[in-house]
């Protein structure tokens, strides 16, 4: 059994407001009405650590879905850079799992928690409401 990586608790939708620059700039231009966000918090196995968020857009629509890993250092809002991907057929803990696994793949969890070089490009900024 592996007893390493990242767990989250249910999603629960998030407003458009609390959504960390790039996944707004990822949403921008997709019909408002077509798109729900979603947030997550992450905890690391086994400690338990709060580890950070991950927060998902899916565009209904259009049956696409994108994320982020979201973390908070020294006061200031990290996130990975969104990409879409299909979500058709995909529950919405499936698509947190998708994004995971994408982070996973790309190595930017080994950078962000162990230090070594990212393969997943990280901004840091404000949220889109300035926090």
């Amino acid at each position: 059994m592996d007893l390493s990586g990242l767990y989250w608790t249910p999603p629960g939708e998030m407003q458009r407001e609390d959504a960390h620059r790039n996944l707004a700039e990822a949403i921008a231009g997709r019909r408002p009405d077509q798109v729900k966000l979603f947030s997550a918090s992450a905890f690391e196995i086994p400690s338990a650590f709060p580890a950070g968020f991950f927060d998902v857009a899916i565009d209904m629509a259009t049956q696409e879905a994108c994320g982020v890993y979201r973390a908070y250092r020294d006061s200031i809002d990290y996130a990975t850079k969104p990409e879409w991907f299909s979500s058709k057929l995909k529950d919405t803990d499936e698509i947190f799992g998708e994004v995971y696994d994408r982070l996973i793949k790309s190595g930017f969890f080994d950078w962000y928690f162990q230090g070594k070089c990212p393969g997943e490009p990280v901004d840091e900024g404000a949220t889109s409401h300035g926090l």
